[in-house]
């Protein structure tokens, strides 16, 4: 059970029903164009060109998470948000309090989580951040956001930082977790040899790792508003629900062979970023970001292959969120 009183320090926006969310989710989603993410994407290309040079200097074997899929969605947030690269290292300490479904259930860290110290802590770094932003703007979305401030219905200092915390943990966390998961069940496979030459094309390869390999399995938590029904089991007004996003794309109703991974299939629509008015807002730059890694991942090694076997592998537990902990790998 999340602590309701935790639940609403998470981020301002995710809890909320329109109009409020409709009024946050237009002032933060104005910065998420087309336009933007293509500007963004050379700055991308060059942290994942970093990052692989690294990984073929230390030679196989390699942890994948560590090198590759952990430390490129925290440097694309700080491209995007204006964050010091000095503190890029840091910022992962805060995402699986962000995502833990409870205190100290999470195997990825050595010490127990205390969800509270954690969100202070990051709440307290990114009020440090938006206010030197506001007194020296840069050319980056939180920039954006803090000018946004002085239109109607601006966002307040309050919810300002609440987003930014939302897009720090919320851009690193499932597209980690997406890297991870895609090269556990593409690397040493035909998608793989077809991605490196150029036949099979990464965006349409993306597609079906969100699918099926989809790195949110359940939703953030939801509270039912009234008595009702579900499948035969009475749910009362007031209590949680998680809503089982992996389970919705391994639907044998909406889709063919649900639980085979074709990379050409027709079907791919998935739920992977959420439906409706709080579909996901950075799915546009975390699809261009998976299939950039996927394409130059594969391009620089097309022989990569798992280094251990699959049985062989640790995952996370306790969050919302979960991949291999390690992916050892060799080309």
């Amino acid at each position: 059970m999340f602590d309701p009183a935790l639940a609403d320090r998470r981020a301002d926006m995710v809890p909320l029903d329109p109009p409020e969310h409709t009024r946050m989710r237009k002032l933060a989603a104005r910065d998420f164009t087309s336009r933007r993410i293509h500007d963004l994407l050379l700055g991308v290309d060059m942290l994942i060109g970093s990052f692989l040079d690294e990984l073929e200097r230390a030679g196989p074997p390699a942890d994948l998470v560590s090198s590759l899929a952990v430390p490129l969605p925290a440097a694309v947030m700080c491209l995007v948000l204006g964050i010091p690269e000095a503190d890029r290292a840091g910022l992962y300490r805060w995402v699986n309090p962000f995502t833990s479904a409870a205190p100290a259930t999470s195997n990825e860290t050595k010490d127990p989580i205390d969800i509270g110290t954690a969100l202070a802590d990051m709440y307290d770094y990114v009020g440090r951040l938006v206010a030197h932003r506001m007194e020296s703007p840069g050319d980056d979305l939180l920039s954006d956001m803090i000018c946004a401030r002085n239109g109607p219905d601006a966002l307040s200092e309050e919810e300002l930082v609440a987003t930014t915390a939302l897009m720090i943990v919320a851009g690193q966390e499932t597209t980690s977790k997406a890297i991870s998961r895609g090269v556990m069940v593409l690397a040493g496979s035909p998608y793989w040899h077809e991605l490196a030459s150029g036949a099979l094309p990464a965006e349409h390869l993306v597609e079906e790792v969100l699918r099926h390999q989809s790195p949110v399995d359940t939703a953030i938590f939801r509270s039912a508003k009234v008595d009702t029904e579900l499948a035969g089991v009475p749910i009362k007004a007031g209590e949680q629900l998680f809503v089982s996003l992996q389970l919705a794309n391994l639907d044998p109703s909406g889709r063919r062979n649900p639980r085979v991974f074709d990379a050409y299939r027709g079907d791919q629509a998935h739920m992977s970023f959420g439906y409706g008015p709080h579909f996901c807002l950075g799915a546009g730059l975390a699809r261009a970001e998976l299939a950039a890694a996927f394409m130059a991942l594969a391009a620089r090694f097309p022989m990569l292959r798992l280094d251990v076997p699959l049985s062989e592998l640790t995952w996370s537990v306790g969050s919302v969120v979960n991949a291999p902990t390690c992916l050892p790998v060799a080309w």
